[in-house]
C-alpha cells in the first residue's frame, strides 16, 4: 500500500510539474487561411514551432522552464511578449498580449512610459528606473532597460552594471550596451567614420559617405525607412530646413536603413524629399555608428567632425541655424 501511495505522490508531481510549465498561446489575426504564422524564441534566435491560420484563429502550446522573449506571427505582423507558463492571447490585429503576469506587468509600464510627452523625460526615466531596479534578474527589467536606453543613456549605462548578467546579456540590451559603445565612438566631436554602399546611389552606382560628408560643407545625414512611421513624421521639419539653407555651406542626405529597396523607392515617390538619397544603407550605420532606432540624424562639420547626434523635432532646424549664423 505504501509503494502505491509513493507512486500516486509521484504522478502527482509529474502532472502537476508539467502544468506548471505549459503554455497556451490562442491567436487571432484577420487574414487569409493558411497563412503562415512563427513561433520563435528571440533571445536564443529559435524557431520553437509554426502554424497557420484558419478561420481567423491559431495557437500554440508547449512548455518551459523559465520565461522567455518570443515573436509570434509573420514578418512585420508580429506581436513579441513575455512568454510563460499559462495562457496568453494574442492579437495580431491590434498587436496586443494578455494572459500572463509579466507580460501584463511590463505592457503596464510601457503604457505609462510612452504615454509621456518628449518634454516629460524625467518621468520617464524615473519609471523605467524604478522598474529596471525592481526587476535586476527578470525580462521585465530587461525590457524597461532597453526602453531607457531611448531616452537616457548615461543612465543605461549606470544600470546596466546593476542587474544580472542574464540580463545583460539578453540580446536588446547586448545591442543596445553595444550600440552605446559605438556610438561613443562615433560621438559628437569625433571625426566621420566612412563607408561605401554598393549601388546606393538612385541609380544604382556605388556611393561613399565621404561623397558628402568632409566636403566643406555642414551635411544633414537623416537615417529612415519607407516603413517607419517617425521617420515620415520628422520629413516637413527635414523638408524646412533643407529649403532654408541648402546652399554652398549645407545639404542634407537620407539613407535608407533596414528597408527593401523597391519599398524605398516606393516611398520616395510619394514623399517630397528633393534632396540627395542613399538607397540600401541596411546593417551597415548600425555596424558603424550604432543607430538602432530610426529616425536618427547626424550632422556633421564641414571638415566632417560630427557635431550633433539624435536631432529632432525643432532641434534639427534650430541646430543647423545655430552653426551657419
Amino acid at each position: 500500500m505504501k509503494r502505491f501511495f509513493l507512486l500516486f505522490l509521484l504522478l502527482t508531481a509529474t502532472l502537476l510539474s508539467c502544468t506548471q510549465t505549459r503554455y497556451q498561446i490562442d491567436g487571432v489575426w484577420d487574414t487569409d487561411d493558411n497563412t503562415p504564422v512563427w513561433l520563435i524564441d528571440m533571445n536564443a534566435k529559435d524557431t520553437l514551432a509554426h502554424t497557420t491560420v484558419q478561420a481567423g484563429r491559431f495557437a500554440f502550446e508547449g512548455t518551459t522552464q523559465t520565461p522567455f522573449f518570443a515573436y509570434v506571427g509573420n514578418g512585420k505582423q508580429r506581436v513579441c511578449l513575455i512568454l510563460e507558463p499559462g495562457q496568453v492571447k494574442v492579437d495580431i490585429n491590434e498587436r496586443v498580449a494578455t494572459g500572463t503576469p509579466m507580460e501584463d506587468d511590463y505592457m503596464a509600464f510601457h503604457r505609462v512610459f510612452y504615454g509621456y510627452s518628449r518634454e516629460q523625460r524625467d518621468a520617464k526615466v524615473a519609471l523605467a528606473d524604478s522598474v529596471v531596479l525592481a526587476n535586476r534578474d527578470n525580462l521585465r527589467g530587461a525590457l524597461a532597460l532597453e526602453d531607457l536606453f531611448h531616452v537616457d543613456k548615461d543612465r543605461f549605462l549606470e544600470l546596466y552594471e546593476q542587474i544580472s548578467p542574464e540580463n545583460q546579456a539578453f540580446y536588446l540590451v547586448q545591442s543596445a550596451y553595444q550600440a552605446l559603445l559605438i556610438q561613443r565612438k562615433t560621438g559628437e566631436g569625433q571625426p566621420f567614420t566612412d563607408y561605401l554602399v554598393r549601388g546606393g546611389n538612385p541609380d544604382g552606382s556605388d556611393v561613399k559617405l565621404s561623397d558628402y560628408v568632409g566636403k566643406g560643407k555642414f551635411i544633414l545625414l537623416d537615417h529612415w525607412a519607407s516603413w517607419c512611421g517617425p521617420c515620415k513624421a520628422e520629413m516637413p521639419i527635414i523638408k524646412k530646413t533643407w529649403e532654408a539653407f541648402q546652399g554652398d555651406r549645407f545639404d542634407v542626405v537620407s539613407i535608407a536603413v533596414s528597408d527593401n529597396r523597391a519599398d524605398t523607392e516606393k516611398a520616395l515617390q510619394q514623399l517630397d524629399m528633393p534632396w540627395n538619397q542613399i538607397l540600401d544603407g541596411q546593417k551597415i550605420p548600425v555596424e558603424l555608428y550604432g543607430v538602432n532606432a530610426i529616425p536618427h540624424l547626424i550632422l556633421f562639420a564641414p571638415d566632417g567632425t560630427i557635431l550633433k547626434r539624435g536631432l529632432r523635432g525643432e532641434d534639427i532646424y534650430s541646430a543647423v541655424a545655430e552653426v551657419l549664423k
